[in-house]
């Protein structure tokens, strides 16, 4: 095993200057903390897995300590923790709500370790309030970070990340600078950051914004990067300077994936909920297949009643996060389907999930009970009709609604030419329903998903 920093941009005053001492005190943190996300993610199996096993302990202990809830569900601590996993019952989003409304933070909230509440409308628009701890905030960040050393990737470039939120100026957008995106500017050569908040943005403000400086790394939904190159090519995004895109909340298809990669931008995508953070990114070397973020969950899948998406059997995905203790998440039901694995097929020696599929996202349900995948791509509607935005929703078992905020009056063929697209798309057994609206009423729905079934919670 060999340890090698020399691809490590250190500034050239980077080491301390202080007797008996190699790193500041804030900067040897840091590295520290990375090496001990990496070591856990990418070490030897059994180690991480007692780690793990320590890190559940812990968590039931605590909860069933703090929380008649908790209590119900697996009896008193020493109870809890001699249960194994896969016999403790299912949370859903209900229960969270519950708990958190009943209960509060299971952690007090000191000066030196605050506890917030947060929210999220997660894929059904539902709300769910719960409460994180600074630690919480502090491992997603780091957790970050360490994804560019795990994948072998130059900190000294910039970084752009794209967010919605309501931007009522001319341009669409707005724009706040950092003199870095990583706690250990200073001690390294690292990059700019860059946050674009957009509600829909006027494409030549934003061309001219990113051509201000080298984008480096792009953060981005799916949704923004299929818009994006509905308006300029992909070499575009070449020319400005982008070395990779990292994608949440969503995938891209094979087609715009493959059009990046004629022009060198590699893709990756990353698995995570707004409840519980990183739970797993995709593998640098096998695309499709998601490596499990170790070091803050624990992943099954449930297969007692499969559903079959494209002849592939998938169950539910229940996550553990380790370090929820101001609002546990034990098994949690995130909504979404997939298959588990063992380990990747490029060596990794870890648990990796496969064919996930967003039960509100990707899926449409047949009155027979089928789920089937859907395919429709804003590129595919940018063919058809000129369009600020739209959503897609699936609102019954006969019918998908497709909403449309456009420039001008969408004539009556351009309707159908839409219906036709979506029906072909969809199968004989729906009802298409093209509108179009002054504004899509997107609630609490931070992630803007294109396409929302109402069904599938």
């Amino acid at each position: 095993m060999k340890l090698d920093f020399s691809a490590l941009p250190l500034r050239p005053d980077a080491l301390s200057q202080a007797p008996t001492r190699f790193c500041d005190p804030g900067y040897k943190n840091t590295l520290a903390s990375l090496m001990d996300l990496i070591l856990i993610e990418t070490g030897p199996r059994g180690a991480r897995e007692n780690w793990q096993a320590a890190q559940l302990r812990n968590l039931l202990a605590h909860a069933s300590r703090r929380s008649p809830f908790w209590r119900q569900r697996f009896g008193a601590p020493s109870d809890a923790t001699k249960t194994p996993l896969a016999f403790l019952p299912v949370l859903t989003r209900a229960d969270v709500a519950q708990q958190a409304m009943r209960e509060g933070s299971l952690l007090p909230a000191t000066a030196t370790s605050p506890v917030q509440k947060h929210a999220t409308s997660g894929s059904s628009g539902t709300p769910v309030e719960f409460f994180i701890c600074e630690m919480n905030s502090l491992y997603n960040n780091l957790r970050s970070f360490a994804q560019y050393f795990i994948d072998g990737l130059d900190i000294s470039y910039n970084r752009v990340r794209f967010k919605t939120g309501l931007v009522e100026n001319k341009a669409g957008f707005t724009v706040r600078h950092d003199k870095g995106w990583n706690n250990l500017q200073g001690f390294a050569k690292t990059g700019t950051s860059k946050f674009i908040t957009y509600t829909r943005p006027d494409i030549a403000s934003l061309c001219k914004e990113l051509k201000s400086a080298p984008v480096g790394y792009l953060v981005s939904t799916p949704q923004l990067v299929e818009w994006l190159l509905t308006q300029v090519e992909p070499s575009f995004l070449k020319d400005i300077g982008t070395q990779r895109i990292t994608l949440i909340s969503g995938s891209l298809d094979a087609q715009t994936r493959a059009r990046l990669a004629d022009v060198n931008i590699p893709v990756s995508t990353t698995y995570s909920t707004e409840e519980i953070g990183k739970i797993a990114h995709e593998c640098a070397k096998r695309p499709g297949h998601f490596h499990v973020t170790t070091s803050n969950v624990i992943v099954e899948v449930d297969m007692s009643a499969p559903v079959e998406v494209d002849g592939v059997p998938l169950g539910r995905v229940l996550v553990t996060h380790l370090h929820s203790y101001a609002t546990p998440f034990i098994r949690y039901d995130v909504g979404d389907l997939a298959r588990l694995s063992s380990r990747c097929p490029c060596g990794h020696d870890g648990s990796v999930l496969t064919n996930i599929y967003g039960r509100s996202k990707q899926l449409l349900k047949h009155a027979d009970g089928r789920i089937s995948p859907f395919y429709v791509w804003g590129r595919m509607l940018i063919d058809i009709v000129k369009f600020d935005e739209y959503r897609i929703r699936q609102t019954d078992l006969e019918t998908i609604v497709v909403e449309i905020v456009a420039p001008e009056s969408l004539p009556p063929e351009k309707r159908e030419a839409v219906r036709r697209l979506v029906a072909a798309n969809a199968g004989a057994d729906f009802n298409v329903r093209v509108e179009q609206v002054p504004r899509i009423d997107w609630g609490r729905d931070v992630k803007r998903l294109a396409f929302r079934n109402e069904l599938l919670n």
